[in-house]
């Protein structure tokens, strides 16, 4: 599913805003970044717990997000080959930003 439809499905959950990031839009869980597209690597990111990052990365499902030559410990790449899962992905964001409400 494109992030557009799945963008759409989230801001009808409580606490889910639309705002920006880096001059991009971004899905916020009240005021907290949850996911964005990240068009110079064509890719959604999310964050999520750095354990999962890891995962994400291991299992080749996840590219390490390191922009500014930093790791970002909670962010995590999932390319556009993996887009009929993004939902999915983006649920896990909010689902992750919900348990450290």
């Amino acid at each position: 599913m494109s992030y557009e439809t799945a963008a759409k499905k989230l801001l009808k959950e409580k606490g889910v805003e639309l705002s920006t990031m880096m001059k991009t839009p971004c899905l916020r869980y009240k005021g907290d970044f949850m996911t964005m597209m990240f068009d110079k690597e064509d890719a959604l990111i999310i964050k999520v717990s750095p354990e999962r990052v890891d995962q994400l990365i291991a299992s080749g499902d996840g590219l390490e997000f390191n922009f500014t030559k930093k790791k970002f410990k909670e962010w995590v790449l999932i390319p556009s080959e993996q887009e009929m899962n993004y939902e999915k992905y983006m649920r896990e964001a909010l689902d992750y930003a919900q348990s450290k409400k």
